[in-house]
């Protein structure tokens, strides 16, 4: 894995505009644009096997977590009110369907300096690759018509161009596989004909008036793949939904009752809101995607647990729970049992070595903070979260890109791994001013692409265009609130 500079497209907005991703401009670090091709991060197709790979079984194991934690009906300690225990629960057991989500990862090609802990590399200062777990954004994750749609234009744009090599290929098959998804869930999971209505919700607005133009444009692109699948999509926001008492059932602006919907909006706000009471009761009625169960994953607790369950996994780092007190802690119900890895005795499993801490819920990197093997704080972020607890984990090890921390998305759509997005930023963490950076997956040997991932999107970025000339329209607004 290596950053290397890249010469821009000169026409790049007007490109970006053309795929439907409009806030390529908002401001991260420096002032400079969120989107970022001066830069390219390139792999080889060994990598991209390592990376997806691990993006399965890190997929697979969270399965096993969340059926451990319904099993031994441990919500507690996710903070989930207990009235919300049994959806979450019917949500699991019924299989309720999912679309998408987004592993972070820490990646690590091994060639960098000793470990953070002052370890010395073995052989020669190359470690072996690895592939770490920094949090599941199994809920509503964003970055996606940036990931599937503009860098996949870019890719065969600049390779056209003679600014990437021939042949360069990239990992991206998610517009492919979400249609896929869709088509799936429409008829073998919903059991709907073509046509079927499907609402798509974001939220418009924090309180000022201004589009979230972040969440409208994911929310946009999603509607397109559902549409190609069958679906007749119709967007709303969030703020416009209601709950008939007389009909039993969720309502959007115009009355329509909505019956299936994508909601880029988190569980976690919707179970304590005034609307939440009626999610129980209205299970068989109207259907959610993402589903109930995914508050186990976009939870930070899930880190604890899967720790717990596979301790030493290769693609996990150590995490504990940092101690509460007070009969409102989580895992204070008596029925639940204590909350996994709470206590000095866990945390002292991490000492001596370097730790972030993170609250359950935190979004966009807000009130975490980056500590060094000695204890001394090398980072913070401040933020309004931190009221649901706490989780320490062991800091993790990225590859050396000089002056520059860069995580990799991994995208999972439906149980398959499905392509990757890159976030950099200077510093330890990864905030709301990061950027998003394209990347490629140099040549084998020859000068023929890598296809060796099986998921490398075969299409033209004319096919990527959306079909509503209404979408991406919107002018600049401010970042999404909805990823962390």
């Amino acid at each position: 894995m290596r950053r290397i500079e890249v010469t821009p497209r000169p026409d790049w907005r007007e490109r970006c505009d053309a795929v439907g991703f409009s806030f390529y401009d908002l401001e991260s670090e420096g002032g400079r644009p969120y989107w970022s091709e001066s830069a390219a991060y390139v792999f080889t197709s060994g990598e991209i096997e390592l990376i997806e790979a691990a993006t399965k079984e890190l997929f697979d194991r969270c399965m096993d977590a969340v059926e451990h934690v319904v099993r031994h009906r441990r919500f507690d300690e996710f903070g989930i009110p207990a009235r919300f225990h049994e959806l979450v629960r019917a949500s699991w057991d019924d299989d309720d369907p999912t679309v998408y989500g987004r592993f972070d990862l820490a990646y690590d090609d091994g060639a960098g300096a000793p470990g953070l802990a002052g370890r010395a590399a073995p052989l020669g200062g190359l470690r072996p690759p690895t592939v770490k777990l920094l949090e599941f954004n199994a809920d509503t994750p964003t970055s996606l018509v940036e990931s599937a749609a503009a860098q996949w234009q870019w890719l065969e744009e600049q390779t056209a161009a003679g600014v990437l090599p021939a042949g360069a290929d990239q990992f991206n098959g998610l517009h492919e596989l979400l249609i896929e998804q869709w088509a799936h869930v429409r008829a073998a999971r919903w059991g709907l004909a073509p046509g079927a209505r499907l609402h798509l919700a974001s939220l418009h607005d924090t309180g000022d008036g201004e589009l979230i133009v972040e969440d409208f444009d994911t929310v946009a692109y999603m509607a397109e793949t559902a549409a190609a699948a069958g679906f007749d999509p119709k967007l709303v926001f969030m703020e416009d939904l209601s709950f008939s008492l007389e009909r039993g059932l969720f309502l959007d602006a115009d009355g329509e009752p909505v019956r299936h919907i994508f909601k880029l909006y988190p569980w976690e706000w919707m179970i304590v809101e005034q609307f939440g009471g009626f999610l129980p009761n209205s299970r068989g009625v109207t259907a959610w995607v993402e589903p109930a169960w995914k508050l186990l994953l976009s939870n930070k607790q899930l880190l604890v647990v899967l720790w717990e369950l596979f301790p030493g996994h290769p693609n996990l780092l150590p995490a504990f729970a940092e101690p509460e007190s007070g009969a409102d802690a989580p895992g204070a119900d008596a029925n639940a049992g204590a909350t996994a890895g709470t206590g000095p005795e866990a945390l002292s499993a991490l000492a001596g070595r370097a730790t972030v801490r993170k609250p359950r819920l935190g979004r966009e990197g807000a009130n975490v903070t980056v500590r060094d093997a000695s204890g001394a704080v090398v980072a913070e972020a401040s933020g309004a979260y931190g009221d649901e607890g706490f989780i320490v984990q062991e800091r993790a090890r990225f590859s050396d890109i000089r002056g520059k921390t860069a995580v990799i998305g991994s995208w999972i759509v439906g149980e398959t791994p499905a392509g990757i997005d890159l976030r950099e930023t200077s510093g330890p963490i990864t905030g709301d001013l990061a950027e998003f950076v394209p990347h490629y997956i140099e040549p084998d040997d020859g000068g023929a692409g890598s296809l060796q991932t099986g998921h490398c999107a075969a299409r033209t970025a004319s096919d990527a265009a959306p079909a509503d000339p209404a979408v991406g329209a919107a002018g600049p607004g401010v970042r999404g609130r909805m990823d962390p």
